[in-house]
């Protein structure tokens, strides 16, 4: 991760899942067919706002989508 940002391929987990604390929407994917769909190389963010897709509060100007990586979430 010396790039300064995170990719998928350093992921943590065979499973990447989100969630979302607006619409409590919630999804897992699998990261090797997520790797074969974008890339090893897409960067974290970027993929959090293809797999929003659809997602009524992406783009929204007022409230904001609030999707997040569930496994990334530092707990404490």
């Amino acid at each position: 991760m010396s790039r300064g940002y995170v990719t998928l391929a350093d992921y943590p987990t065979a499973m990447v899942r989100l969630a979302c604390d607006r619409c409590n929407r919630r999804g897992k994917y699998r990261k090797d067919r997520l790797i074969a769909e974008h890339g090893a190389d897409v960067r974290l963010p970027d993929l959090r706002h293809l797999l929003a897709t659809g997602c009524p509060l992406v783009g929204h100007r007022a409230t904001q989508c609030g999707v997040f990586y569930v496994d990334l979430i530092a707990t404490g």
